[in-house]
């Protein structure tokens, strides 16, 4: 049961010693998510119980941050200009999104993305031989930030909302036939960011939907651990890349979005060609 597994494994890596487990009462009041706030309650980095610190989001245990970020922001500049421009092919959005993760056919769509939008990525020659843009993780996670930006900018999740039995019970009938394909590691940080998402929802929109400088980014990150350690095992010490924690709560966000509206994509259709839908 995908929406209320507790996972002990959080990108890129945990420490997790003993600790008490945290309390809904140890949990500050959260507002609603919104870009023209800024939370007040977000001190969490600078407790001294806190999971995620300058230090823990500075290690060089889960790489380099700085090209990381690198990347990530190449990879954002081509899924902005690819949703941008991709107003007659929005099946392939949708194949991206409603195949299984890791799948041939989930590729095959993200790699042809790749090639019509070769314009908008740093290196061409690479988009239009390869269809490769960054690599596929960082593309697919720019494109998940991108469709809930461009398609669903008002989006509010609740905890009354993840909390309900009917809309846990639609997330885990969707999901867990579409996580067949993901590798062990992957799918442990899927579980993790699907219960952040369900105990912190109104942070994880506003992680996935901001458009905050970089300190705003990984406060929201450190909050949305430490008002949620149960789903890393109560750790006491985490470590993990922050751009590709964002991916994965954008992620989780948007299949949340989905069981909360009954829906099977959030990606609307356009006038034009369907020619481009693939066959699974």
């Amino acid at each position: 049961m995908i929406a209320i597994l507790i996972a002990i494994g959080l990108p890129l890596v945990a420490d997790p010693q003993q600790g008490q487990p945290v309390s809904s009462s140890d949990a500050r009041p959260v507002q609603a998510a919104s870009d023209d706030i800024v939370v007040s309650g977000l001190r969490d980095m600078e407790e001294k119980d806190s999971a995620v610190t300058q230090q823990t989001l500075g290690s060089s245990r889960v790489g380099s941050a700085v090209d990381s970020r690198r990347t990530f922001e190449h990879s954002q500049r081509w899924a902005n200009c690819a949703i941008d421009n991709n107003q007659n092919h929005r099946a392939l959005l949708r194949q991206i999104f409603n195949s299984r993760t890791n799948s041939t056919l989930q590729d095959e769509a993200l790699r042809r993305l790749a090639q019509i939008n070769a314009t908008c990525a740093p290196d061409v020659q690479l988009a239009l031989a390869d269809g490769i843009v960054t690599n596929p993780y960082y593309d697919r996670g720019s494109l998940t930030i991108g469709v809930l930006k461009a398609f669903v900018p008002g989006l509010r999740l609740t905890k009354a909302q993840t909390s309900d039995p009917v809309v846990q019970a639609r997330l885990n009938t969707r999901e867990t036939p579409l996580a067949r394909f993901r590798l062990p590691v992957d799918m442990r940080y899927f579980e993790a960011a699907i219960c952040f998402a369900r105990l912190q929802p109104e942070l994880a929109v506003k992680l996935a939907m901001t458009g905050k400088p970089l300190a705003t980014v990984r406060r929201l990150e450190a909050a949305i651990v430490n008002r949620s350690r149960i789903c890393v095992g109560n750790a006491r010490h985490v470590y993990f890349d922050g751009a590709q924690f964002r991916f994965y709560i954008a992620d989780a966000v948007y299949r949340w979005a989905l069981a909360v509206r009954g829906v099977e994509t959030l990606i609307p259709t356009a006038s034009g060609t369907n020619a481009l839908i693939l066959n699974d």
